[in-house]
């Protein structure tokens, strides 16, 4: 462990932003579950690959134009330091999310390929003590983004065995204390151990009062009052505590602190009307970056509760000869088809002696009753890969070197595959089979340290990441819900991806893409008629990917285009599923409002290839009076102009290949924005 003055910051934290960014990621109303307009999509503005595998995860993925950030100055290395990482890296994206008016929506981020996955953390480290050698100085990319409070305070802690309070825990967990300094906990703790019973009953109420989210303290407090025989106070404590969420019958009628209680009608109504959940792991649950995360385990959206995470993921990783741009491309395409296909494999558990399997095959059993109660299959096996003609749904693994092809086992489209060992996320030259193998051969997802983690579990995802996978999950949000210290994990692959999923789809009516507008529209929201899916609880509607709307689920929207509204605007809307996976489907259109003479468009060629060298050209036929136009390249606003003709000659470097989009924008003379045109999208071919 860190030096326990290191970990007080875990707790301290709680108050971070109070004026760095205090409006980042709080909400009215917290939602849980992720989608495509959710995420951010970052990527180096001077990598041609970089780019070509963005514009290609935005059409798979329909990612909103305002969601994708190009960077420029990033290094040309596979390593950073850790302040070049929030220099360059963290804080313009956190800039750019609230910029663009985003802080209320976004859940993660995800990096296209070429950008820096190893973040060299010494400077930050250097304030710590006796430093435990198991806490090696290096963090991946996405491990310091999902840690980003921490990250951007220059707060070690972020290195903590237990730094992900979204992670699924024991179950007794929630009973953990952790309020006030550590001589008051160790005080009460005193207290209850020597049945010093009303003193530490005070003192829970004390900390109940102050807690965002004291369903477990109502409990600790009942018992404390009970055995004190006060058995007013202790019912109406163990009524918040099942009012608020305590959802374990078989903890209270197990306990002998509440024998004194057993006759009392009052106490026998709240035994009645609490859920029996099983008290050993604390379930999965839909991630929400507005929530904020005790080291209990709870969450609230009071930002004094805990500490707020943000997703994020790896797209691929093509330098020093991983996975060829085509390969990257065609691992993408097939994850992203996979989504609520429900493959039919077997979720594979190796266990051999190697230490890389036993240090996670206790928590083996786990993960196979979660998976058996789905209706998947399962398998221990005791070799490292799985049998010839094997169909693998997922697997967790252990081994330095392995050569899936000659296994003759088959990695289904949308199969998580987690391999343990020390450099499996180390992307230059080194020894070890790397986790991009696992994408190669069909793996949506992959994972591997990006420096040697000494075999211990708190730095790899449980085996029970696969049993959050198929209870609906997305990638992102199985690997974060399985990994109680993520720093050093590079986690690679499709964050979207979510085969098991069942979504609340829906039929949109009222309205066709690209339809002009001149007043009302009523739109409706038809059932689908698909096996393969859920109630709608919640309903958001988004412009240009801004939330303009959200309520609980309704099955009819009239929208009133004001007679300002002109040029062209992208709707899209997103159904969100219920507790506690809250899956998301959302559906995107393009619309039209005011005068004719305002829907502007853009000549483009479908196809354009760059072998010759030519420059791209493209023309807007008709400029409307007193205006110039600017053309968009995702959300950033390219500084080409165009001639008296309207047309334009564009630096295809600045874009990379395959499907671009861009999109005319209508400016005064000035250069400050009036309205968009229509976006085209042209495939660039190499």
């Amino acid at each position: 462990m860190p030096n326990p003055k290191m970990l007080k910051p875990f707790l301290a934290c709680r108050h971070f932003l109070a004026c760095y960014l205090a409006a980042l990621l709080l909400a009215q109303c917290a939602l849980g579950g992720t989608s495509a307009s959710q995420w951010i999509l970052v990527v180096n503005g001077q990598s041609q690959n970089s780019l070509t595998l963005a514009n290609h995860y935005c059409l798979l993925r329909d990612i909103p134009a305002r969601n994708v950030v190009i960077l420029n100055d990033i290094p040309n290395s596979n390593s950073i330091s850790i302040d070049d990482f929030r220099k360059l890296i963290l804080s313009p994206v956190i800039e750019q999310i609230e910029a663009r008016q985003l802080t209320n929506h976004i859940q993660g981020v995800a990096y296209s390929c070429d950008l820096p996955t190893a973040i060299d953390l010494q400077s930050d480290l250097k304030i710590v003590k006796d430093l435990p050698k198991v806490l090696t100085p290096t963090g991946s990319i996405n491990g310091m983004t999902y840690l980003f409070r921490w990250v951007m305070q220059n707060d070690p802690s972020y290195i903590g065995p237990d730094s992900n309070w979204y992670a699924t825990h024991d179950a007794a967990s929630l009973l953990k204390i952790f309020q006030g300094t550590p001589e008051s906990i160790a005080e009460l703790q005193k207290w209850i151990d020597e049945d010093q019973n009303e003193q530490a009953a005070k003192r829970l109420d004390q900390l109940r009062s102050e807690s965002a989210n004291s369903y477990p303290l109502d409990f600790l407090a009942a018992r404390q009052w009970a055995m004190a025989g006060d058995s007013k106070k202790a019912i109406a404590r163990l009524n918040d505590a099942v009012r608020k969420g305590w959802r374990y019958r078989s903890e209270i009628l197990d306990d002998p602190s509440f024998d004194a209680l057993r006759d009392d009608k009052e106490f026998q109504r709240i035994v009645s009307k609490c859920p029996n959940e099983e008290f050993k792991v604390l379930p999965a649950k839909g991630f929400e970056a507005r929530n904020f995360f005790a080291p209990n385990c709870t969450e609230s959206t009071n930002p004094k509760h805990g500490v707020s995470y943000l997703l994020s993921m790896v797209l691929s990783h093509t330098a020093n000869n991983r996975l060829t741009l085509n390969e990257a491309i065609t691992h993408l395409e097939r994850s992203s088809l996979a989504d609520f296909t429900r493959p039919s494999g077997t979720f594979f558990f190796s266990k051999t002696s190697d230490v890389r399997t036993t240090t996670r095959e206790p928590n083996f059993q786990i993960a196979i009753d979660e998976l058996k109660k789905l209706k998947q299959n399962t398998q221990i096996i005791e070799s490292v890969l799985p049998p010839v003609g094997s169909s693998v749904a997922g697997i967790t693994f252990g081994v330095s070197d392995f050569d899936w092809n000659r296994s003759g086992a088959k990695l289904l489209p949308g199969s998580l595959a987690d391999n343990l060992t020390s450099l499996g996320g180390v992307m230059t030259p080194s020894s070890q089979t790397k986790a991009t193998e696992l994408l190669r051969f069909g793996a949506a997802a992959a994972s591997g340290t990006v420096a040697e983690p000494y075999a211990l579990q708190f730095k790899f995802p449980l085996p029970s990441l696969h049993a959050h996978y198929a209870k609906g999950l997305t990638a992102a949000e199985s690997f974060y819900a399985s990994i109680q210290s993520p720093y050093q994990l590079l986690i690679l692959g499709d964050p979207l991806c979510q085969p098991y999923a069942t979504p609340p789809r829906f039929k949109l009516s009222g309205c066709k893409d690209r339809q002009s507008l001149t007043d009302k529209i009523a739109l409706e929201f038809l059932p689908s008629e698909e096996d393969n899916s859920c109630d709608s609880v919640q309903l958001t509607w988004l412009i240009d990917g801004k939330i303009q709307t959200q309520t609980n689920f309704m099955s009819k929207l009239t929208i009133d285009v004001a007679p300002e509204d002109r040029g062209a605007y992208e709707w899209r809307f997103i159904t969100k599923g219920p507790k506690p996976i809250e899956t998301r489907w959302e559906k995107s259109l393009w619309v039209l409002a005011g005068p004719e003479e305002t829907h502007v468009s853009l000549d483009a060629p479908k196809r354009w290839s760059r072998k010759d060298g030519q420059r791209l050209k493209l023309k807007v036929p008709k400029i409307p009076e007193g205006t110039q136009i600017r053309l968009r390249f995702h959300w950033n606003t390219l500084e080409a102009q165009h001639d008296e003709q309207g047309q334009f000659e564009l630096d295809p470097n600045l874009l990379g290949s395959g499907p671009i989009r861009l999109q005319p924008l209508v400016c005064d003379l000035d250069g400050n924005i009036l309205y968009a045109g229509l976006p085209s999208q042209i495939y660039i071919e190499d």
